[in-house]
């Protein structure tokens, strides 16, 4: 349930028809230096290739459901702290499976990878709609900076939003514009996000997580604020900077200790984050590498359910989550009170209550993924033969136009690069043998599925996509069954947050934070930047984002 932009700036077509490698994307990187024989679909046609992605994903969708799609090990909160991830690690304007990988104008304007740019944006003076105006702001007149984040109410069943909890984002109420169809609306409409990145309201779900940091954050600014009262502009930064720093510190020891440690290969995450074994990736880690943002990362589509139970036992369909935006359905913002997410239901929490599980990773997808309505095909053209409906199907063309690794290939030179890692990544001639078989299963020439022609299984198994070849080698038995990715997916994903991570220090004036100390271990610099010891002394060292959702109830964070 990811967003996507389908913007697109139209460009003079070049007149090649086969796939080459090109400069790199402004603020992407290929995991490793990537060459013309070792990019995916080197030297074919791309709209052929495109092709035979469309008929890949007429084979995903004939994957039957299994009685035993639940994963244990990720309950579906992880689902969209995965997604709030990703958004903070990537953030493009414009789709290449949308633009067949015509480039103007597509870069990654995410700068400071894992540092909560997603929910602060520039700051206050630079995403101001996202900070409330308070009191404080309206004594001085403005020069005393915004500085905690909005939250809004959610509505009740007659639309009203009075007396019901902040459990929303904050909204605007769009006054006096020439928005045609506001004033059609058949009921008041609050439409407007004021958040730092619209993709965190794409739905329901992803707007709750961003709402938890927003209230988190708020919670910590407080009692820096208490502590030492900002009456001077330049003490209100201090206190928001000592508040980012140490909200970003809780954030990444999350990533490290909990979802990761859950998503990747038991040996991958020894090797990076027990082990502490350096990254072997090429180039700026700042730079998020296309092999995450266009691969292995897409495995969250795989985790989403068709129904959630929401804060009863009543199933309510995810699909309702998607409409619950401003900018599909405006009308129906800001949060239903049926959608009020209560948060036992999404992490394991409390023992007595069955939290929803995440979908196994695999290649199989829920329907609501596969919609028409939602993720209609981004090419239907001529007699139907562009492409198929559904988020499956614009992964695996985004990864014919993002220029990436050949999986063969990239295992090889992963081994190449590191005999540890060759421990635990094998050959791909250790794997391939039954993915025929996988992709032979369920073909019925007769049926209104897309088949396989001659030689198209061949192919596929000689150069698989990496989005579906990462969720292949999740479903394997040796690897877990699809509770968590497999060793190629757990390299490029750990890899890419370590690099990640290292490029974009936690810091300021010269001091450096580490996310795995507790905050009492680091309560000398943070004085030194201008926290007193009294309001770090209140501050959790949480390691999951469970303790932390545990913690902002014991705290009763999320009663209003």
């Amino acid at each position: 349930m990811h967003g996507i932009s389908l913007s697109t700036i139209p460009e003079v077509e070049d007149g090649r028809s086969r796939l080459t490698v090109d400069p790199a994307y402004r603020g992407m990187r290929n995991l490793l230096a990537l060459s013309d024989s070792s990019l995916f679909g080197a030297g074919k046609d791309p709209l052929q290739l495109r092709a035979l992605m469309r008929k890949l994903s007429a084979r995903i969708s004939r994957e039957p459901v299994r009685p035993d799609e639940d994963n244990p090990n990720i309950p579906s909160g992880y689902t969209y702290l995965l997604q709030f991830i990703a958004h903070d690690l990537v953030n493009t304007s414009i789709s290449l499976a949308a633009t067949r990988g015509r480039r103007f104008g597509f870069e990654n304007a995410r700068q400071q990878p894992l540092t909560l740019d997603t929910i602060y944006g520039g700051g206050p003076d630079v995403s101001p709609q996202a900070y409330e105006y308070t009191s404080r702001c309206s004594r001085s007149r403005g020069l005393i900076p915004r500085t905690r984040l909005r939250v809004g109410r959610a509505q009740d069943r007659t639309g009203s939003t009075s007396h019901m909890p902040f459990a929303d984002i904050g909204r605007a109420a769009p006054l006096d514009v020439a928005d045609d169809m506001l004033a059609a609306s058949p009921c008041p409409v609050r439409a407007e996000a004021l958040i730092a990145d619209p993709r965190n309201e794409d739905q329901a779900l992803i707007a709750q997580i961003t709402g938890l940091f927003h209230r988190m954050h708020n919670f910590v600014l407080d009692r820096f604020d208490a502590s030492r009262p900002p009456v001077t502009a330049p003490e209100a930064y201090r206190n928001f900077i000592c508040a980012r720093i140490v909200m970003s510190l809780i954030y990444r020891r999350i990533i490290v200790l909990d979802v990761l440690n859950r998503l990747l290969n038991p040996s991958v995450f020894r090797h990076y984050f027990i082990d502490k074994r350096p990254t072997i990736g090429e180039g700026d880690g700042s730079d998020i590498p296309l092999e995450f943002s266009h691969g292995a990362f897409r495995c969250g589509h795989a985790m989403v359910r068709d129904r959630y139970r929401v804060n009863s036992d009543v199933e309510l369909e995810a699909a309702r989550a998607l409409q619950i935006c401003s900018r599909r359905s405006p009308g129906f913002v800001p949060l239903p009170e049926q959608w009020i997410v209560n948060w036992d239901r999404f992490f394991a929490i409390d023992p007595a209550v069955a939290p929803n599980y995440s979908r196994r990773l695999r290649p199989n997808f829920s329907s609501t993924v596969r919609s028409e309505f939602f993720f209609p095909p981004l090419d239907p053209r001529v007699d139907h033969r562009g492409d198929a409906a559904g988020l499956p199907n614009r992964d695996l063309v985004s990864a014919v136009y993002a220029r990436i690794w050949s999986v063969p290939k990239l295992i090889d030179a992963l081994r190449a690069k590191s005999v540890e890692i060759s421990n635990f990544l094998p050959a791909y001639s250790e794997v391939a043998p039954g993915l025929d078989g996988w992709l032979a299963a369920t073909a019925n020439p007769g049926g209104i599925s897309e088949q396989f022609g001659p030689g198209d299984i061949a192919a596929i198994v000689e150069d698989p996509p990496l989005p579906f070849f990462i969720l292949y080698e999740a479903s394997l038995a040796r690897y877990d069954d699809g509770k968590r990715l497999g060793p190629l997916g757990s390299t490029i994903v750990a890899e890419t947050i370590v690099a990640a991570m290292k490029a974009s220090d936690i810091g300021a004036g010269g001091l450096m934070f580490d996310p795995c100390q507790s905050f009492k271990d680091q309560s000398g610099p943070l004085q030194q930047l201008g926290a007193r010891e009294a309001a770090i002394a209140g501050i959790p060292d949480v390691e999951s984002f469970e303790d932390l959702i545990s913690f902002m109830k014991s705290e009763r964070l999320l009663e209003n």
